[in-house]
């Protein structure tokens, strides 16, 4: 409800029933967003649908050429597990990440930002 509004995508609201969990993602998740967020924790790296989403959204922005993926650190995670995850252990060397006090403040102008 803020302005502008940001929407965001839930599976359990926004994922078509009877469709396949694979096309929901994609379609849904990641085609139907300009910005992805990543909570990166253990919960995540144990996901093989996590990194299936995660390697999809970077799929699609490397094609399109934007760094439209917002990565928030929601726990460490050793080194050696982010490496599990195709893109994630290099994309966390090479790009800034939200965790500090100034969390919200910091994510919503990373969302509503229309020039990255």
């Amino acid at each position: 409800n803020g302005v502008p509004p940001i929407q965001l995508c839930l599976h359990m609201r926004d994922f078509q029933a009877g469709k396949s969990i694979a096309s929901n993602i994609i379609d849904e998740g990641i085609m139907g967003s300009r910005k992805i967020i990543v909570v990166v924790s253990q919960r995540f790296i144990d996901s093989a649908w996590c990194r299936f989403e995660f390697e999809l959204a970077q799929s699609r922005f490397m094609m399109e050429r934007s760094a439209n993926i917002i990565i928030i650190i929601l726990e460490d995670v050793e080194e050696k597990k982010t490496k599990k995850v195709f893109g994630l252990h290099k994309h966390l060397k090479k790009n800034t990440y939200l965790n500090n006090m100034r969390f919200w403040i910091r994510l919503r102008k990373a969302i509503i930002a229309t020039n990255q």
